[in-house]
Formats: C-alpha cells, sequence, structure tokens
C-alpha cells in the first residue's frame, strides 16, 4: 500500500480506531510498557503494521499523562526489490528524530562465512 504523502498528513494525523487504542492502552498499563521520560524506537518498514504501530505511538503520546519520546529507525538494504525513502519526508512531517541507515544486507549476507563470518 502507498505510504500516505506528506499533505495528506500535515491536513489531519491519522486516529487509529478507538477499539484498537483501547487493547494498546490496557496492555500498556496491565504490563506497565512505558515509564515517565521512556525513550522509544520504532523500527519502520513502511508497512501496514509498522505504520499503524507508529500512529498509534503518535496517538498515544498526546493522550496519556506519562511523557516519553518517539524516535524512528529505518534499515534501507540497498536491494532494487525495496525502497524505503519515500519515508524519509513523510517521518520528517511528523517532526520525528528519523535515523535513516543503509547497509547493503545482501552483499554482507552473500559474503558472509559460517556463524557471520567474512569470506
Amino acid at each position: 500500500p502507498p505510504i500516505p504523502s506528506v499533505h495528506q498528513h500535515r491536513k489531519k494525523l491519522l486516529n487509529p480506531p478507538k477499539k484498537m487504542m483501547r487493547l494498546i492502552h490496557q496492555a500498556l498499563l496491565h504490563h506497565e510498557m512505558i515509564k515517565p521520560n521512556d525513550a522509544l524506537l520504532l523500527g519502520l518498514s513502511g508497512g501496514k503494521d509498522s505504520l499503524t504501530l507508529l500512529h498509534c505511538l503518535l496517538f498515544l503520546q498526546k493522550k496519556l499523562p506519562t511523557p516519553f519520546t518517539i524516535q524512528v529507525c529505518t534499515i534501507d538494504p540497498s536491494t532494487p526489490s525495496f525502497d524505503p525513502s519515500p519515508l524519509i519526508p513523510y517521518v520528517e512531517s511528523l517532526g520525528l528524530k528519523y535515523h535513516y541507515i543503509k547497509q547493503n544486507i545482501v552483499e554482507r549476507a552473500n559474503t558472509s562465512g559460517e556463524n557471520g563470518g567474512v569470506v
């Protein structure tokens, strides 16, 4: 699915479904998952799961009395079959610190020996 454009986002932050937010909020409270002043780092692929989680966390950041920060990280595997670069302007439009890391994972995997040693 396409990533929402920066212009779509600036019009209105996406609000997750209420039932989902209620379940997430209950789990956070029950398991004490976020403590005051925690710094969360979300791995963002650009798929529906990680984008949904990002928007749930942004929603909770506004609603919860517990202050916490969110940063985002994407690993760009430098392969033609997956280009996460459209996420850069989108995440920047959210005002979040973004760690965009290019790693040629396929090349590294092809040159690694047993137990990850370099051949």
